[in-house]
């Protein structure tokens, strides 16, 4: 299967999440407008993969230390910040308005402040050729390809102001 190949969003799939491989997992992690990156809450547990489709929702399942999360704002359609998970996923612990939540320790990497000097996506090309886009409004996490990850971080940083 390849990132092209599409996957029923409904079709869950227990397969255990491991990245003791070493390598680091790159996730494009949505929002709505940019943030300041300065912790990550989960809010919606909504994870993605290309290959696989629809993910488990427990965050300690597919979050891993070492993982790199790649910020998207759907409102501009822009990447925006980059961040590596420095700890394990934290609770979940209850929420009034949403009902449960988890803590992810990061530490920000990069971040463009100003929205227009964030790469738009219509003009992101990743290498594998797998466009993002469709599943945004669907999922808060999307695991990438991997050779997608570095290029989505390359973009941001390039673009990153020097103090970050």
């Amino acid at each position: 299967m390849n990132a092209s190949t599409t996957v029923l969003p409904d079709a869950v799939t227990d397969q255990p999440e491991d990245s003791s491989n070493g390598a680091p997992q790159y996730w494009l992690r949505v929002h709505g407008y940019p943030g300041d990156l300065t912790d990550e809450v989960v809010y919606y547990n909504e994870f993605y993969d290309p290959y696989i489709g629809r993910l488990p929702g427990d965050p300690k399942r597919n979050i891993h230390v070492g993982d790199v999360l790649i910020y998207f704002a759907d409102g501009p359609a822009s990447v925006y910040g980059v961040a590596t998970v420095v700890g394990t996923p934290e609770g979940p612990f209850p929420d009034r308005r949403r009902g449960k939540i988890w803590r992810i320790p990061i530490k920000r990497e990069a971040i463009i402040r100003a929205v227009n000097k964030a790469p738009h996506a219509a003009a992101l090309q990743p290498p594998s050729g797998w466009q993002f886009l469709h599943v945004v409004r669907d999922y808060t996490y999307i695991r990438l390809p991997d050779e997608d990850g570095p290029y989505l971080v390359e973009q941001v940083r390039a673009r990153a102001g020097a103090r970050e």
